[in-house]
């Protein structure tokens, strides 16, 4: 027999990597939902946590979502209080958007959820692997989206 061209779908790692996004979304999906998030509301909240105020172009962008689609999020994280715009201070047509104090605790205590997700999720790795985990997803990602970092002189 000749050699496999195409090797099954099933041994690809793109279905592999499809298949791990669709578990993550479930279980944050099962947690998210018992905080009255959405996963995008909670990726969302988690964005501007880390980042600070951003305007709602960003905030999707940061977010993989439409600008459209980040408006409809923000606006029902606004209605429950979550977050809350507010006109940027050096560019008066911009306008911000911030979490408040609910928000912030409504995502600390869905974080602790979402960690023991994670937790589990790598269970079996160790924290060498998961070290390692990260930065193969992290290359990975850099070489589709095109943002390769410097090349790293030898012996550095």
């Amino acid at each position: 027999m000749g050699a496999m061209i195409n090797p099954p779908a099933h041994s690809r790692i793109s279905y592999s990597v499809g298949r791990l996004e669709r578990a993550v979304r479930r279980q944050l999906a099962k947690v998210t939902r018992r905080f009255g998030l959405t996963v995008a509301q909670y990726t969302a909240l988690s964005v501007l946590a880390a980042r600070g105020p951003l305007s709602n172009a960003q905030l999707a962008r940061r977010s993989f979502v439409s600008p459209q689609a980040m408006n409809e999020i923000v606006q029902a994280m606004a209605g429950k209080r979550l977050v809350a715009r507010r006109p940027h201070e050096r560019h008066g047509r911009i306008v911000e958007i911030v979490l408040t104090p609910k928000g912030e605790g409504v995502l600390g205590r869905c974080d602790a959820e979402v960690e023991r997700v994670e937790s589990a999720m790598l269970v079996r790795l160790s924290q060498g692997e998961r070290a390692r985990f990260r930065e193969f997803l992290r290359a990975c990602i850099e070489e589709l989206d095109g943002h390769r970092p410097p090349a790293r002189r030898r012996g550095a």
